[in-house]
Formats: C-alpha cells, structure tokens, sequence
C-alpha cells in the first residue's frame, strides 16, 4: 500500500528554520543607519613606566571638550601641548622609554644569570644572553634618545621670517678641514671607517649604523651606509692563519651624506686578555681629491658589550664634523 506524503516533511522545517535564522543574523549584524564607524582616531592615552606619568594625544576635533564629557571613556582631564605633532611625539618617546626600560630590565637579569651559572655551558650560554641583551638594551637606549631630541626640536619656536627691509645675513663658509697628513686606508674608497688592535689574537667586531640601521660582521651590506671588509679567516686546511687585526666598514664609489655611529666590541681573547686598545680612523676622499681624517683611540673590556666610540656627520664635499 503506497504511503501519502505530507508536505511539511523534517527536511522542509529544517530549511525553514535555516532561512529564519540566516535573516535573524543579517539584521542583527548589518548597520541600519545612522552615523557610521569613525575612521579618525579618537584620542590615545600611553603610560610612560619609566617616569610613572601619563601622556596623550587628541586631535583638535575633541580639544573643545572638557572634564566630564564622555568620549569613548570618561575624560578626566587633559593639558595641551604644542600642537597634535609635539603630542604624537610625546606618546612616541614614552612607548620608546617604555621599551628601553623592558631592555634594560631583561639585561640585568641576563647579568644575575650568568653570575649564577656554574658550569661551563651555562656560562657560555649566558654570556651569550648578555651580549644580546647588551645590544637590545643600546638600540632601545638610542631609540628613546632620538625620540627625545625629536621631541624637543619640534617643541622649539620657529624663527619669525625677517621683515621685507631686512636683508638676510650672510652665510659663513665652513671652515675647511686641514688634508690628511696619516696614513690612508689599506683600500681605497671615498670613505672608510677604520678600526685596528695589536693582536690579532684578540677578536673585535665594528659596527658602523645609522638609527638601528647597522652594517658589521653578520650584515655585511647595506646602500646607504656601505660595505663590512675585515681579513678574519683562517685557512683549516693547511693549518695558516690569515686573520688580520683590522676592520672596516668602506663607502668605494662615491660619498654617501649623514649621520654615523661608529661602535665596537671586544668579543674573545685566546690570548687570555681583559682588554683591548683599539685606534680609530675616519677617512674621506671628497670630489676634489682632498683626503681628510681624523683619528681616535679607546679602550675596550672583554665581554662589556657594544660600545659607542664617536658619532661622524658626513657632507657630500668630505668634510665631517664628530662628537
């Protein structure tokens, strides 16, 4: 005997509560009007840990709002400062001061491992964790450094323009560097940043960076800062040592202009010693053929870290000035 089918079978309910649900979830997450999402931010609030101060910044739109007024959030109350660039600069130097302070934090406890450790693999392990951590907490260091000078510089009043009697005052010409008497570069080239020691025993890396851009050991290259040359080899098959006491950091085709930091570090001593005395030299070559230079000497520790030796501003005629 055939069965009668009924129209309202379980599959046909299961795809009518299917349907129901579906438009029941694009009314609830569909916009029906109304003012939509802001794209502009708001207002931003960072906790400065280091200075224990809180700092922010609110875009001129809010800047008519007072104590009480709700945003977001509750505003509690604000200070106005140089304009929303200064105020952006600002939030930036407490997040980079924030970061020097983690680098710092995590350095001495890689410091408080490495007196801790007892064996030998331990102890190589942890000098290598207060290297890394030495270097993290420079570069965080000087990231918060050049948010500070940011800062105040764009928190310095412009200079008014000079009436339309007032002639402008002539420029002075910058004095011209004297030639270099020394001895130049072992290579040739339009730059070089050098660094010698005594033994080559002794292992020391060179660093020549711009910001956190750097050029060294590892990272041999870079466009705007130049090229890494040392002699550190050593020839295991037949036994002769070919590593040099010198390195380098060479701009060969032309003279690139800026800002340098120059930095090393004493890395290991088969020899046994706990420091080093490294001689520096700045060389240039400018368009017109004049070499100039200046040298230099520090002394460097076993295991101290990157140092920072000099800072070089380049000119694209050769001359640079240091501090």
């Amino acid at each position: 005997m055939r069965r009668a089918s009924s129209p309202f079978s379980l599959s046909l309910l299961d795809l009518l509560t299917s349907a129901l649900g579906a438009v029941i979830l694009l009314f609830v997450i569909v916009p029906k009007g109304g003012v939509g999402a802001a794209t502009a931010q708001q207002a931003a609030v960072f906790f400065d840990t280091t200075t224990m101060q809180i700092h922010g910044a609110l875009p001129e739109s809010l800047t008519a709002k007072r104590a009480g007024d709700t945003l977001f959030a509750l505003l509690v109350d604000y200070r106005a400062v140089d304009g929303p660039v200064v105020g952006g600069l600002e939030a930036q130097l407490a997040v980079e001061r924030r970061r020097a302070a983690e680098a710092e934090a995590a350095r001495r406890r890689a410091l408080a491992e490495a007196e801790a450790a007892s064996t030998a693999s331990e102890r190589a392990r942890a000098a290598r964790r207060v290297a890394e951590s030495n270097a993290a907490a420079e570069v965080a260091a000087a990231r918060a450094a050049e948010a500070e000078a940011a800062r105040l510089a764009a928190r310095k009043p412009a200079r008014p323009a000079p009436a339309p009697s007032e002639s402008p005052a002539a420029e002075v010409p910058t004095e011209q560097q004297p030639r270099y008497a020394g001895t130049p570069p072992s290579v040739p080239a339009a730059v070089s940043f050098e660094l010698t020691w005594a033994n080559k025993s002794d292992n020391v890396d060179l660093f020549v960076c711009q910001g956190t851009n750097c050029v060294y050991g590892e990272r041999k290259r870079d466009r705007d800062i130049g090229q890494w040359d040392s002699g550190k080899s050593r020839n295991r098959l037949f036994g002769n040592d070919l590593r040099t006491n010198q390195e380098a950091v060479r701009q060969f085709d032309a003279i690139l202009p800026g800002t340098y930091t120059v930095y090393a570090r004493f890395k290991e001593s088969e020899g046994g010693r706990a420091s080093t005395q490294v001689d520096g030299l700045v060389y240039t070559k400018g368009p017109d053929g004049t070499p100039r230079g200046h040298t230099y000497t520090e002394r460097l520790k076993l295991g101290e870290g990157r140092r920072r030796l000099i800072t070089v501003t380049l000119r694209p005629d050769g001359t640079f000035t240091t501090r």
